[in-house]
């Protein structure tokens, strides 16, 4: 192993090739279920957080067009973005919390950046799933407020909200020892948007890929999300463009 990839390697889980039940009989977009093979890929143990992103803005990140997408760096550029939303607000700039505020194109590129990728849709759901059909990351009990940073019925009991750290809910573990999969933020994903899984016809290694400039999947809901959205394979979906506080990201790279 390369001291490059050992380096990056080092706040990240190897998950192994493995087979999986990827979606659930609980909602029409996670249907139909089907039984996925994924090659081996290493993950973010933790969501992105503000501490690991300013290493990405301090280095001119937001200056320079080779780590964006061509349309990515346009919509930067032409609207003088230099920073995500929220950068110098204290309900979600602290240090250990994930980053928000970031549009699809600024998730792309910092994982550019580091050598790495956005997850697949199904890469995150095997990480959080695992093998044991869990419906939730750390199990099948229900969601408390000692689990992860939601909102029952979608209804924060706080109107000034704000992100937790990383590390606020250690019960808020996957199958493979990833943490804050469920609930604070939702994560971006390399997917666009589809309505169902009749897409995949193969189950191997599925990627649903149209334009970078349509909507992406996002996984794991987010602190105005229910106690459904916590679910393994709850889905949704939001514009490559939005950088509002409800969405932040993890990396993969693919194929270790």
């Amino acid at each position: 192993m390369n001291n490059q990839l050992e380096k990056h390697l080092k706040d990240m889980i190897i998950i192994p090739r493995g087979t999986f039940i990827r979606g659930s009989d609980e909602s029409p977009d996670e249907q139909p279920t089907m039984s996925v093979i994924l090659n081996s890929f290493a993950i973010d143990k933790t969501p992105v957080t503000n501490k690991q992103f300013r290493v990405f803005v301090e280095a001119g990140g937001y200056e320079n067009p080779s780590f964006w997408l061509p349309q990515g760096w346009n919509y930067i550029t032409s609207n003088n973005i230099k920073h995500p939303n929220y950068w110098y607000d204290p309900n979600f700039n602290q240090d250990d919390h994930p980053v928000t505020g970031i549009s699809w194109w600024e998730a792309k590129a910092f994982a550019t950046f580091f050598g790495k990728d956005l997850p697949t849709e199904a890469q995150w759901e095997y990480a959080c799933k695992g093998m044991d059909l869990r419906r939730f990351p750390w199990g099948n009990e229900e969601p408390t407020f000692n689990h992860a940073n939601y909102a029952i019925d979608c209804d924060p009991t706080e109107l000034n909200r704000s992100s937790t750290s990383v590390y606020e809910f250690p019960k808020n573990k996957s199958y493979f020892g990833c943490l804050d999969m469920a609930g604070n933020l939702a994560e971006w994903c390399l997917d666009n948007a589809s309505i169902n899984y009749k897409w995949d016809t193969t189950g191997m290694d599925p990627l649903y890929i149209t334009i970078p400039e349509d909507y992406h999947i996002v996984r794991g809901g987010c602190g105005l999300h229910n106690e459904d959205f916590m679910r393994c394979s709850a889905r949704d979906n939001y514009p490559v463009s939005v950088r509002d506080n409800l969405i932040g990201f993890r990396c993969v790279i693919h194929n270790i």
